[in-house]
């Protein structure tokens, strides 16, 4: 530890510059503790980075549209440049009598009174449970919505996302993805703010790290970490655990991005709306994100991504009934814990095998920070 006026400050190490590094970071920094990031990449961000192709902001890993109901959170992404609301909402496309309907996402019960055989889906809809149950994905989603909705706007997009994964996954998945509707409410999210930064996020996230020290390109394991590690008193992993160990027992399921560029005027789209949901077999990709509609950028041209499962990068957990893979994390980090003098913080989507949101990101990465502050003390 080094001393700064009359208390002692520690020495973090900082492993990922995604969402939680970057604001256990700022939160650390701004109490004067020392810190050090270390990114395996050449740029901050993470899984919710932008990039830009011919000046036209896109984004690599899918989209990302930040929503909150904390105010901790809400004024601390404001004060780095988040400050453009937004409001999210999804369509999707059904293949019905050989060509495309146009359905709001989630399903909106008064929009489906218009299709054929609404009286089939109304049958089923009147003979649910009043809660959703099942242990597995599949059960608790027709439990919810019935077989025909189910086999509408969710087996196909399922089997693409998941493949043979599909049958073992847990409702636990469920309730962050899927709803209907009766209420009329078209956004997506229900949370008092929403933003989209002009710029994109990894503008924001540069902000919030300007005055860190960062070594890019630094993929650090527990082979290597020992030199670096060595002047620190506490470390903050948000990386996959078993790749710091340099095993491969967690599973996960990623996607790719395959980015169009379309000449238009600047004022103009190649795509209905930001994100739309293709749940047919009849084509590869799960949807198309256009986030030019997002971003309200005034360009030339735009860029539509068709999103593919199936990549080696971890998006998604893989969430079993049985907790497989929480448990083996869990078994990770006690592993990894035994093999430092140093205290070790786990913080984000990676390092604790979950699927969260980017609020939840920073506030794991303000929790984290918040542990080494009253240690300190």
């Amino acid at each position: 530890m080094f001393v700064y006026g009359s208390k002692k400050m520690s020495r973090v190490l900082i492993i990922g510059a995604g969402w939680t590094g970057a604001s256990a970071a700022h939160k650390l920094r701004e109490n004067n503790h020392d810190v050090l990031i270390v990114e395996k990449d050449q740029e901050v961000g993470g899984h919710s980075r932008s990039g830009r192709i011919k000046n036209i902001v896109w984004e690599p890993y899918g989209a990302h549209i930040f929503h909150t109901s904390n105010e901790e959170v809400a004024d601390f992404v404001k004060k780095f440049g988040m400050k453009k609301n937004y409001e999210h909402k999804v369509l999707t496309k059904v293949m019905l009598d050989g060509k495309y309907e146009t359905f709001s996402w989630p399903p909106q019960i008064e929009e489906l009174k218009k299709l054929k055989n609404w009286r089939e889906i109304s049958k089923e809809l009147n003979s649910l449970p009043n809660n959703p149950e099942g242990e597995n994905f599949i059960d608790y989603i027709i439990s919810m919505m019935g077989k025909t909705l189910y086999e509408m706007f969710i087996e196909g997009y399922s089997i693409k996302q998941w493949g043979d994964e599909l049958n073992n996954l847990s409702s636990r998945f469920a309730p962050k993805r899927i709803e209907l509707r009766d209420d009329g409410y078209k956004r997506l999210f229900r949370d008092k703010y929403e933003f989209f930064p002009e710029k994109g996020v990894t503008p924001i996230i540069e902000n919030i790290l300007q005055d860190i020290e960062i070594l890019f390109s630094n993929e650090v394991n527990i082979n290597n970490i020992s030199d670096l590690a060595k002047d620190f008193d506490y470390i903050i992993m948000t990386c996959p655990l078993d790749s710091f160990l340099g095993r491969d027992t967690l599973k996960w399921k990623g996607i790719r991005l395959e980015p169009k560029h379309f000449e238009v005027g600047e004022n103009e789209f190649q795509t209905e709306s930001y994100v739309i949901n293709y749940p047919g077999l009849e084509v590869p990709y799960t949807r198309t994100i256009e986030t030019k509609h997002a971003t309200g950028q005034k360009v030339n041209g735009t860029i539509v991504a068709e999103e593919y499962p199936g990549s080696s990068d971890r998006h998604y957990p893989i969430l079993t009934p049985e907790n497989i893979y929480e448990n083996e994390n869990n078994n990770l980090k006690d592993e990894i814990s035994s093999n430092f003098k140093q205290s070790v913080i786990f913080a984000g989507r990676l390092a604790n095998y979950s699927y969260i949101n980017q609020d939840q990101a920073i506030l794991q990465g303000f929790a984290a920070a918040d542990l080494v502050r009253k240690n300190t003390l």
